[in-house]
């Protein structure tokens, strides 16, 4: 990803590109008169030299020569064109940057170029300003961070394309000889045939030039053009074949020939390495967003990706007929193709395409996971991609399985499959941009079933471990999301996040939405027993809580308000997010993750407020009123934690209160250093309060956890806990320590200064300096730390009130949420 900066594309200097583009220029030129002086100087070496192992030598020699000189050109003229292109696009940005800059300095905002943002004077905001001047200073960042993205993505797509056609150090651009991908094609024509016996030298001959030569575009293309779709999956079928795989029996068995596995598994690899690489864009994007594209020369056409899947669509035999046990008949292509999906390198667009049909034939088929099962052969596994010795590695008949675990290693292909297909919805809960099939299905719908060969021992197998093998799938189906939710922000993100909590509500496990009128349906919902129904998979609920901690700005909003969604946040049904986190709040290691965010983004926004960057000017009992929204968020976010939490007998700080008195100064130990840090990043993050979660939280809580890790007696950890798993005590302790860090409060006692005038770290403190705190918070700060954390508490109660109302119906509602 492009580290493009607004400084540097104001800086950006187009002349230096240019003259880089006409020095590629020269060299593809230089190599185009090389090309037609060796097709002169080798036309007739037939004719000179007919006959003999010289003559054979020299014919070879001569022909790969070529062929590395004719593979620069192609090349070098891609780079050139990336090169000028990139100049002329950059030079237009930087133009249109700088107009904005500006244009918004005459209108008297100031603009920091450094963190790339716009302030507006003081004075804009007295009276009815207010608020046109907040979408005025709005408007132009947006702006401002369009150009900034537009020249990221054309930084990127330069950066691709000097990349994939950049020199190898070592062999220069001919790194696939002719003779080479010629060797290939026939040796795979030779393998995919079943009823023929491949002999070691051919399996390693193979494997020699796929290995060496698998990763350079031309051996990649031309391999794969020649052999086809349906060539293709043929191949990787027959190879799985060569070996039986027996569960547990591998190790021992004489008949188990491990040196064969190894090649299986490093020619499936090798094959899946090469569709990553013929199938990764290399030709020109034209149009200011991309939308004109032509194909690079060694770049798989988009005909050959149909004829894929309507190959992945159709039912196969592999194996030798002659030879029963290696034998199966009527698998899928998508079955065959099941090993090459696991390659995280694998193009965006490709996978998402490939995937998504994948997905979509399934759902057709109305089948579930069960589709893949119809076709099974006895011992014989699929895909040795993974491994065989572990029988919990799935063999290769769901390529759904392995589909996810691709993705868990491409983000930006994950999200272009969960929300590249839409769909309307009526519900006005639903997400804005529609409803996401692909994402509901394998969400909320689909068995995820054991990914086993057939056979009795199999059979026995999966009846004794058959949850073990159900989970791989739904804990790569969760990283995924991760990946498409976290690693790519953005609309298509937010959009996959909020359709993640309607999703996982809406499901009829959780609706009972098999009532047959409003009034049934009603009463059903309002009945469904919270902890008998799960709204995540269990196996899920940790990437569920890292999804949650990343947006953990956007959750807040939407647990203060229904409408809090803007363009740039995600909005989901206050209730829908509370069902969700409290559902969450049922795993404690899910509870802690979410836990931990909360906690320091609770810190960072207080600092926000007591800071005076909120509302500059502002008097301490108008931050006092600030910090009360922040405290309701706090306590409506962790309080459907801990509920959750408790209703799973899980012991968290709601279980935990009756303990306050106990550890205190390990509790200060702990949440000092959480609220110094977030004070810290709150400084240095100024544009808002959604932003103090950019970067700081996981920081703050990868310290956090270091020094939880320092601690051998793992009493840290339950104290830790006690604190970051909210509640009560730990909401007050973090309102009050950012109070403190704030600077704001007078005549704090002289027990909590230390010889140089600052205030001491609350994480130094010991018995004397607690004591001298508390006589504080009753007497000089009794209307300013002591109400703040007074308010913080019990806002922690009402939040903790409303989740168990709305999630249990003997509770009478109200709560927070009144």
């Amino acid at each position: 990803m492009s580290e493009m900066t607004l400084q540097l594309l104001l800086s950006f200097d187009a002349v230096g590109w240019h003259e880089a583009s006409d020095r590629w220029r020269r060299v593809a030129q230089a190599v185009d008169a090389a090309t037609d002086r060796l097709i002169g100087g080798t036309r007739d070496l037939g004719f000179a030299w007919p006959a003999g192992a010289g003559s054979a030598a020299a014919f070879h020699e001569s022909t790969a020569v070529l062929g590395e000189v004719d593979n620069t050109y192609g090349p070098a003229r891609r780079i050139q064109q990336a090169m000028d292109e990139h100049a002329y696009a950059m030079s237009a940005l930087r133009q249109q940057a700088a107009s904005i800059i500006a244009a918004a300095r005459q209108a008297g905002y100031t603009v920091d170029t450094a963190a790339m943002t716009i302030t507006a004077p003081a004075s804009a905001y007295l009276g009815a300003n207010l608020d046109r001047t907040g979408r005025e200073t709005g408007g132009l960042l947006n702006d401002l961070r369009s150009v900034v993205e537009y020249a990221r993505a054309q930084d990127d797509a330069t950066a691709r394309v000097i990349n994939d056609n950049v020199p190898s150090a070592g062999i220069g651009f001919g790194t696939s000889p002719p003779g080479a991908i010629v060797r290939a094609q026939e040796l795979a024509r030779k393998l995919k045939d079943p009823t023929h016996e491949p002999t070691a030298a051919e399996l390693d001959e193979l494997r020699d030039l796929i290995q060496t030569y698998g990763k350079d575009r031309v051996f990649a293309f031309g391999f794969l053009d020649a052999l086809g779709p349906k060539g293709l999956l043929e191949l990787s079928g027959t190879l799985a074949t060569y070996q039986l795989d027996q569960p547990g029996r591998d190790v021992d068995n004489v008949l188990f020939d491990r040196d064969r596995a190894a090649m299986v598994r490093d020619l499936q690899n090798g094959l899946g390495a090469m569709l990553a690489t013929a199938t990764e864009p290399s030709g020109i994007t034209g149009g200011l967003r991309g939308e004109d594209y032509v194909r690079g020369e060694y770049e798989l056409s988009s005909q050959w990706v149909m004829d894929l899947m309507t190959a992945g669509r159709m039912k196969m035999d592999i194996g030798d007929p002659s030879s029963p046990m290696r034998y199966v008949e009527d698998v899928y292509g998508y079955q065959l193709l099941s090993p090459l999906l696991h390659n995280g390198g694998l193009d965006p667009g490709f996978v998402a395409t490939v995937g998504g049909d994948i997905v979509d034939f399934e759902m057709e088929q109305g089948k579930g996971s069960d589709l893949w099962t119809e076709g099974r052969g006895e011992n014989v596994r699929l895909d040795w991609t993974q491994g065989h010795d572990d029988n919990a590695v799935p063999a290769g008949y769901d390529p759904v399985n392995a589909l996810m675990d691709g993705l868990s290693r491409n983000g930006e292909g994950a999200r272009d499959l969960f929300t590249g297909v839409t769909e309307s919805s009526t519900d006005p809960r639903a997400p804005d941009g529609g409803r996401l099939p692909h994402l509901d299905y394998l969400l909320t719908d689909r068995d995820w079933r054991a990914d086993t060969p057939g056979g009795p021992g199999w059979t026995a197998e999966v009846l004794q471990h058959g949850d073990e093998y159900r989970k791989s799938g739904l804990d790569d189906l969760g990283v995924a999301l991760e990946r498409a939710t976290l690693d790519h922000p953005g609309p298509a993100a937010r959009h996959l996040v909020e359709a993640i909590v309607y999703e996982s509500s809406v499901d009829e496990k959780v609706t009972a939405a098999a009532a047959t009128d409003a009034a049934a349906h009603e009463q059903k919902q309002e009945s469904h027993e919270f902890m008998k129904t799960d709204v995540i998979p269990p196996e899920m609920r940790d990437s569920m809580a890292r999804i949650m901690s990343g947006y953990i700005a956007d959750v807040n909003g939407n647990i203060a308000d229904a409408d809090y969604g803007t363009p740039e946040s995600i909005d989901v049904d206050r209730q829908q997010l509370v069902r969700f986190l409290a559902d969450i709040g049922k795993d404690e290691a899910a509870h802690d993750i979410v836990a931990r965010a909360e906690a320091g983004y609770g810190a960072a926004a207080y600092d926000y407020v007591l800071s005076g960057r909120q509302h500059p000017g502002a008097e301490l009992s108008d931050n006092l009123n600030a910090m009360k929204v922040v405290s309701q968020n706090y306590g409506g976010v962790m309080g459907a934690l801990d509920m959750g939490a408790v209703e799973a007998d899980i012991e968290t700080s709601a279980q935990l209160d009756e303990k306050t008195n106990t550890s205190i100064e390990t509790r200060y130990k702990v949440i000092g250093p959480l609220i110094e840090g977030a004070v810290g990043a709150a400084t240095a993050r100024v544009p808002g309060a959604s932003d103090l979660i950019n970067g700081y939280v996981g920081e703050a809580l990868e310290g956090l956890e270091e020094w939880e890790k320092s601690d051998s007696s793992g009493q840290a950890r339950y104290q830790a806990g006690e604190v970051l798993g909210a509640g009560r005590t730990s909401a007050v302790l973090i309102a009050e320590g950012a109070f403190y860090e704030s600077g704001r409060l007078e005549n704090l006692p002289s027990e909590l200064i230390d010889e140089s005038g600052d205030l001491k770290p609350m994480d130094t403190w010991a018995g004397e300096d607690i004591s001298a705190w508390r006589d504080y918070k009753r007497t000089y700060g009794l209307d300013t730390v002591g109400a703040a954390g007074t308010e913080a508490g019990n806002a922690y109660q009402l939040g903790y009130d409303w989740a168990r109302a709305t999630l249990t119906p003997d509770v009478p509602k109200g709560g927070a949420s009144e």
